[in-house]
């Protein structure tokens, strides 16, 4: 394997096996493809599936991050051409939320503690590479966690400008009640519809006791006609 600027790795499933991860794409930043081949045979042994590229200069791995998807970056601690955390300020610039893991020689827990500040997610001993895979398996775990909370968060901003936008129509009468038929939130046209004089006043009715069950109100909550006929909703 050549220690090209633009190697690129494949680890294929083998026929018949049982119990291998989903493919996994990484981009290596290292200058030595020898440690990169470590690395992809430890991901082998506990099954990873993996399809990886190298990348030796930052010019190279800007340009990755701008072009491809990849689920992990590795990248070598001491590495030619780099400042010591060039890798994580070029990944935070592209704003691509990939968890990063540093693997290089022998590491001081004061370096290490620095590069985890930054937001590197692990530094790995190459003496100790075999600690890759579970240091993969829990990057990857908190990353699918990340991504959930992110949707839940957008959906929930979503429906709460929705519903804002929906509260603040004066054509339509918009609440929210709890179980017990109890106002959480009315909007002006629901007041002016059901023709009581403030939120407060009903807000502190209840739904289900105070109009549901009243004719008239109901009436005019859900727009049916009254006894003469005609409903007036703007009351």
């Amino acid at each position: 394997m050549a220690s090209t600027p633009q190697a690129r790795l494949k680890r294929d499933v083998h026929s018949g096996s049982e119990g291998r991860h989903p493919s996994l794409h990484i981009l290596f930043v290292h200058s030595n493809a020898a440690e990169v081949e470590r690395c992809l045979q430890e991901l082998d042994k506990v099954h990873f599936t993996v399809s990886a590229e190298i990348v030796v200069t930052p010019e190279g791995f800007s340009e990755r991050l701008g072009s491809h998807a990849y689920d992990l970056v590795v990248a070598e601690l001491t590495s030619p051409d780099w400042r010591e955390t060039q890798a994580l300020e070029l990944l935070h610039r592209s704003k691509r939320q990939i968890p990063l893991i540093f693997v290089g020689g022998i590491l001081q827990r004061e370096t290490v503690a620095e590069f985890i500040t930054r937001g590197a997610y692990d530094c790995i001993e190459m003496g100790r590479i075999g600690h890759l895979p579970v240091a993969v398996r829990r990057a990857l775990q908190e990353k699918t966690l990340r991504e959930e909370r992110d949707r839940a968060k957008n959906g929930l901003r979503h429906s709460e400008a929705r519903y804002r936008a929906l509260a603040g129509n004066l054509s339509y009468g918009i609440c929210r009640c709890d179980r017990d038929g109890k106002f959480l939130e009315v909007n002006e046209a629901m007041v002016k519809m059901l023709g009581y004089a403030s939120r407060e006043e009903l807000m502190a009715v209840n739904l289900a006791s105070g109009l549901i069950q009243d004719l008239a109100k109901r009436a005019q909550l859900l727009g049916q006609p009254d006894q003469q006929g005609s409903v007036d909703p703007s009351k």
